[in-house]
């Protein structure tokens, strides 16, 4: 990932599962900000390659406020099953760092 902003728009965030989740509802991102507030952005399913397996995000106003490391987790129903993935993570910069 390039380097991110404080206040940037437009930064596509794009969550591997793992596995296929053709089918799955709700997916979302739960994001814990480097203040430790959790905010859920609504996602789409993405198909790459034949597969889908990615959720995908694209920031918007205010969604990048805090400078320092977010913390996303994938969000899903699918089928009898509804959860969260792993924990992956990326900084924020500082305007002007």
């Amino acid at each position: 990932m390039q380097s991110v902003y404080q206040g940037d728009t437009g930064v596509e965030l794009l969550v591997d599962c793992g596995r296929d989740i053709a089918g799955a509802s709700a997916p979302a991102l739960l994001v814990r900000v480097p203040s430790g507030a959790v905010r859920a952005f609504a996602g789409s399913l993405v198909e790459a390659d034949g597969v889908t397996r990615h959720i995908r995000y694209v920031t918007r106003a205010g969604d990048l406020a805090e400078a320092g490391v977010y913390r996303v987790q994938a969000s899903l129903t699918l089928g009898g099953w509804s959860g969260v993935g792993r924990t992956a993570m990326f900084a924020v910069r500082a305007r002007f760092s």
